[in-house]
């Protein structure tokens, strides 16, 4: 839920808020209009931070209204406070607005007082005095009259987050403790301990026996705290803890209570989550068990058989009356809420409200009022109208009916058929889709949740259109685009490639309103450790296909190497041993020499007739 400040006036007829870019509106709960809105000039600067209705006095306190003229330094306007419906403003810089809405403008403006966020505004109209707290540590007196600092001191070590009026003479302040203290004397009387976290809230339970402070209550509730304390004011006690205590499932973001005497007090009280809890207790001493809420309000949209209901947020609650149990509830969204009146009962633990979702509702209306009627026109009524304002005849080119024969290629020039080449149209499966028509399906997809449609619209990738898709998307659908780009960053690396480049381009597009909205860190936390964790792993990933590098370039330089060897040394003799005997034999006889048996028969004639020669030589 988001903790924009937004308060109801004392009897309930007005609610003002702040918008994100620091837009003061004040709405009429009973008609559920817009009354007046307020944009400061240094809106972006110096955003709201607190609001503070001025309560009515009927005592007619004035307040002063310098306005610049040409002549004289200065001219002081004087009107009183219950005819202005002042409301202060308090701001980051560390300035108080006095906005008007009886006017409808600014009415004056308090600084040189803080100098860093404004935390809480408390009116002293009777005494014509306002009290406020700082993140610097002070606590400033303004006199509403002149607008200047009366006083100032140090309310606490560190930051002081909320004030609260006790009474004409008493205030009470909460930094890390709660401080009651003396206008007068700017001197703690008592001090309060029992909250972990800063307490942004406090309201002040009159006791019955008149204007003392002694044995009367008031209520605190800090942030991340689930409970809302009860204390009682009694400076001689020696005990400081809380009497008794609200318990709730979540957060608290506002309390109202209402009190009257011989009554219980009604304490209703909105959670983080957009519920109300309403307590009926009657403080009286000191209570053992924490107290639970006798009746939970809840608010959910209509919806169809096929899709579950989705709850609606109640953004603030204000106690109409006691008696007949009523409530009146600002619900729906911070730009258009709605104000509802209901009755409570506690036999009726749980109460679920169903209603339509206001934003259909706000379309409906705005259709019916942007709705162009065309103005009936008799047919015996003549209009006259320039000469070159008069419709021309419809030419030879222009008329339907008439059908121009396609000329063949064969009778095309060289020309034509180069710019009909150029000009051809891509296939219907092709075509790029259009960014108005791309905008509405991601309108449509981001209102419905409809996973497909949206998967279809994130595949587009290409700058231009994803560009103007985001310029165009109307700005309260900017956060369910963040949610919806960052789902799908779970999944794997490659399948994220397409929703960088939307949510890059969405963070060019609206940095101006990302960075005044409050819980920028909390919608971009997720996506901010998924891509941190994505980052950490690049690192481990390089190192390790560094090394992988490193290793396979030496085996295959080690395998080159050996390839190269083997193909530069040649055996010079290569000697195949056998086991035949034929090789055998031709080893022992030589080369040249025949082993058939003619050879051999030849050769012992050869040899006989070289002996009988001999004989016969030997003889003669």
């Amino acid at each position: 839920m988001d903790n924009s400040p937004m308060e109801f006036s004392e009897n309930g007829k007005f609610l003002v808020q702040s918008s994100h870019d620091g837009t003061i509106k004040v709405w009429e709960t009973v008609t559920n209009t817009l009354r007046s809105e307020y944009k400061p000039s240094s809106h972006l600067s110096a955003t709201c931070s607190c609001l503070s209705w001025a309560p009515k006095t009927g005592k007619g306190k004035k307040v002063s209204k310098k306005k610049k003229q040409k002549r004289s330094s200065n001219q002081v306007i004087v009107d009183t406070v219950d005819d202005l419906q002042l409301v202060a403003i308090g701001t980051v810089s560390g300035t108080i607005l006095l906005y008007s809405v009886a006017k409808g403008e600014l009415q004056s403006q308090l600084e040189n007082g803080h100098t860093d966020k404004v935390n809480d505004v408390v009116w002293y109209t009777e005494s014509d005095h306002l009290y406020s707290c700082s993140d610097d540590t002070n606590i400033i007196e303004w006199e509403i009259s002149s607008c200047k600092v009366k006083s100032k001191w140090k309310g606490d070590k560190g930051s002081v987050h909320s004030l609260c009026k006790c009474s004409s003479d008493h205030l009470l302040s909460a930094g890390r403790s709660i401080n009651l203290w003396d206008i007068n004397t700017k001197q703690v009387i008592q001090t309060f301990t029992g909250h972990s976290y800063e307490v942004f809230k406090m309201l002040h339970v009159p006791s019955q026996s008149g204007s003392s402070i002694e044995k009367s209550y008031f209520l605190s509730a800090a942030v991340n705290d689930r409970i809302v304390n009860a204390w009682q004011i009694d400076t001689k006690a020696k005990t400081k803890k809380a009497i008794t205590t609200f318990t709730m499932p979540e957060d608290p973001v506002s309390m109202h209570i209402s009190h009257q005497s011989g009554k219980p007090l009604i304490l209703v009280v909105v959670t983080k989550c957009g519920k109300a809890l309403i307590y009926e207790h009657a403080l009286n001493g000191h209570l053992k068990k924490p107290l639970n809420p006798i009746v939970t309000v809840q608010i959910s949209c209509e919806s169809n058989k096929a899709e579950a209901s989705r709850p609606l947020q109640i953004l603030a609650a204000y106690v109409c009356n006691v008696d007949s149990h009523e409530l009146l509830l600002a619900h729906g969204q911070h730009l258009y809420p709605n104000f509802e009146k209901v009755t409570y009962s506690s036999s009726q633990p749980v109460m679920q409200l169903v209603r339509e979702d206001p934003m259909t509702v706000r379309q409906r209306k705005d259709r019916n009022i942007t709705k162009v009627q065309t103005p009936g026109v008799s047919k015996e009524m003549t209009l006259l109208i320039p000469g070159q304002m008069a419709p021309s005849l419809p030419t030879q080119e222009s008329q339907p009916n008439k059908r121009k024969r396609k000329a063949s290629v064969g009778e095309m020039s060289l020309e034509d058929r180069l710019n009909a080449v150029s000009l051809e149209k891509p296939k219907s499966g092709q075509e790029r889709p259009k960014t108005d028509k791309l905008v509405t399906l991601l309108v449509q997809g981001l209102q419905s949740q409809d996973e497909k449609l949206l998967d279809q619209v994130f595949r587009n990738v290409e700058l231009k259109v994803v560009q103007n898709t985001i310029r165009n998307l109307p700005i309260h659908l900017i956060i369910p685009l963040v949610q919806e780009v960052t789902k799908r960053m779970y999944g794997d690396a490659e399948a994220s490639k397409s929703k960088i480049v939307w949510i890059q381009t969405l963070l060019a597009v609206h940095t101006s309103y990302l960075t005044t909205f409050p819980e920028i860190i909390e919608a971009f936390s997720m996506l901010y450790q998924i891509m941190d964790s994505r980052v950490t792993m690049l690192g481990k990933l390089s190192r390790l296909k560094g090394k992988l590098d490193i290793i396979i370039s030496q085996i295959s330089a080690q395998t080159k190497e050996e390839e190269d060897h083997g193909t530069e040394q040649q055996a010079l003799l290569q000697f195949e041993e056998s086991s035949d005997e034929d090789d055998l034999e031709e080893l022992a006889i030589g080369p040249g020499v025949s082993d058939s048996e003619d050879n051999w028969e030849d050769f012992t004639d050869e040899e006989s007739d070289m002996d009988t020669q001999d004989d016969v030589n030997g003889k003669g």
